[in-house]
């Protein structure tokens, strides 16, 4: 099958070319379906010089779509003979609730010519479903776990540190406070991914009215255009994240949710919400809601306490960790598609 992913990741050297870089991102369809990959916008303002009927070389072009790529997705199906599914690259309420009307009956068009749609949560197949007569199902992205656990993540001795799924984020910070208040009433050492060095004048603000424990910044800030950057930050950004004991999250969205695939895959438990799909598979008992600071600091406590609960939480998600294995995640994907 020859397959194209179109996405907003940034246009960089490699489009065009057979993907074979292996991260926890949406290319990682592109490298598991042995294809390749265009950023929508640039396609249709022409950077590549192509035109639509282009894609009918391609048996599957997946769109991972979000609010820049509705035209595009709409244009692929119409002027090439490629099949498209629609992969959600954002969460139910980017459409359902921040696209104006206008926008918002082309997405419902864009759902009704696609040949499938890919959501990220069990719960938004009956929101779609009303929507297009189309198959929709649950696919999720394939996640590289036998390179994780054979070349960059071997076991090692854990540290007393709480990876947070976000914090301070000068772009975006998926109720990072909330994670700094979770740390905060837990009273040991984070780690946390940073966007700007900005972000650390406003933690010294925010240490005046909170004691918030020492925090580990990885600084992730990068030339997007350089997808060997991109690859490379990853790759170490998982492998410092192999050190830590545990994650915590408490991402207000409702949507796949990587944050706790990393985890289980460098064998530390993720306590997260319920939103998050992921979570829902890998840590059922280590959900709480996402403002729940209480309850999420009193299970790390546990965990931290308990080598048995620890041990019973990462047992259960080793043997539910083969659902996001790339081989699994890319038979969803036929079996949607019939």
């Amino acid at each position: 099958m020859k397959f194209c992913l179109i996405s907003l990741l940034p246009p960089s050297e490699l489009d065009g070319e057979i993907f074979t870089h292996e991260v926890n991102q949406i290319s990682q369809w592109a490298t598991i379906m042995g294809g390749t990959h265009y950023n929508g916008v640039s396609f249709d303002l022409g950077y590549y010089g192509l035109p639509y009927d282009f894609f009918s070389e391609f048996d599957l072009v997946m769109v991972a779509l979000r609010s820049e790529l509705i035209e595009v997705g709409i244009k692929i199906k119409e002027r090439s003979t490629a099949r498209v599914v629609v992969f959600f690259d954002a969460e139910l309420e980017h459409f359902t609730t921040f696209l104006d009307r206008e926008l918002q009956v082309r997405f419902v068009r864009l759902l009704n010519m696609a040949d499938a749609v890919a959501v990220h949560h069990e719960n938004h197949i009956p929101v779609i479903k009303r929507l297009t007569p189309k198959p929709v199902g649950v696919v999720g992205l394939p996640f590289p776990l036998k390179r994780v656990r054979e070349e960059l993540c071997p076991p090692v001795d854990k540290k007393i540190i709480i990876d947070l799924g976000s914090a301070l984020g000068k772009l975006v910070s998926r109720n990072g406070l909330v994670n700094l208040a979770a740390l905060t009433e837990i009273g040991v050492p984070g780690a946390a991914d940073m966007q700007d060095p900005e972000e650390l004048y406003y933690l010294r603000i925010m240490r005046k009215f909170m004691p918030i424990p020492p925090i580990h910044f990885r600084v992730t800030s990068y030339n997007p255009f350089s997808s060997d950057n991109r690859v490379r930050l990853w790759e170490e950004y998982i492998s410092q994240v192999n050190y830590s004991m545990l994650g915590i999250h408490l991402d207000f969205r409702q949507t796949w949710g990587r944050f706790p695939i990393d985890c289980a895959a460098v064998r530390m438990p993720c306590i997260s919400t319920p939103g998050f799909y992921a979570q829902q598979i890998l840590f059922p008992d280590l959900c709480v809601p996402y403002q729940d600071v209480e309850g999420a600091a009193g299970l790390a406590k546990r965990l931290l306490k308990s080598r048995s609960f620890y041990e019973e939480v990462m047992d259960y998600a080793e043997s539910r960790l083969s659902f996001f294995a790339e081989a699994a995640t890319k038979q969803r994907l036929l079996n949607l598609l019939g």
